[in-house]
């Protein structure tokens, strides 16, 4: 068996305790990891949701683990914007997302989500304030046509600009229950406002990505 050089001491030991029957730990899964970024602890803490097939494809260093984030960008229309749909496919600078799908043979295991907003240019450097009929606004997240997140306040993205954790990246949405997203899931992701709102949105979905070869 082949090294998989990418992988830590800890990940190669949560890895090989794993039941190959039904993916059960049979060691205690790590609560943490000395010097783990959150994403790579809600990885490490998730190993073990993943297909055998795949966590053995990660022993043998056939497949590998990368940061996302994937992205999207989309002007806002009105009072609505559907910044991941399935209608769009992948362009340079606007999303990676193809047609709404995560590729063939791709994990994610979702930590965090990001909003930016641009008064100007889809392709702008995303670095304005929210208008304030944006931060009063409300957004939605749903994975194969589920709703995982429904009528979210805008201002969960700006707690790192409002006085409290100011270590948290302008726009970034730490998730207290990170989320497993398979390969070729659809992913939708919407922005209402009560006005219309004139501008473009950039989502930004951060996690680790399990890459087959």
């Amino acid at each position: 068996m082949s090294y998989n050089s990418e992988l830590t001491d800890l990940e190669y030991d949560v890895l090989n305790g794993l039941d190959g029957i039904n993916g059960s730990p049979k060691i205690k899964s790590p609560q943490l990891e000395m010097g783990a970024s959150d994403i790579r602890r809600h990885f490490l803490e998730r190993m073990s949701k993943l297909p055998s097939s795949i966590q053995q494809a990660l022993r043998e260093g056939t497949a590998h683990t990368s940061s996302s984030p994937y992205y999207s960008t989309a002007e806002m229309k009105g009072t609505s914007s559907e910044l991941i749909r399935t209608s769009v496919p992948e362009e340079i600078g606007i999303t990676n997302i193809d047609n709404g799908k995560l590729g063939k043979d791709r994990h994610l295991t979702l930590s965090g989500i990001q909003l930016l907003f641009d008064a100007n240019s889809i392709n702008g450097e995303f670095i304005n304030p929210f208008p304030a009929d944006l931060l009063n606004g409300e957004w939605e997240l749903e994975l194969k046509g589920k709703k995982i997140f429904v009528k979210e306040p805008i201002r969960k993205f700006t707690t790192g600009v409002m006085g409290y954790q100011t270590d948290i990246p302008f726009g970034y949405y730490k998730l207290d229950h990170p989320k497993q997203v398979e390969p070729m899931t659809s992913i939708e992701f919407n922005v209402k406002t009560a006005n219309p709102v004139k501008g473009f949105l950039k989502v930004l979905l951060h996690g680790t990505v399990v890459h087959v070869h």
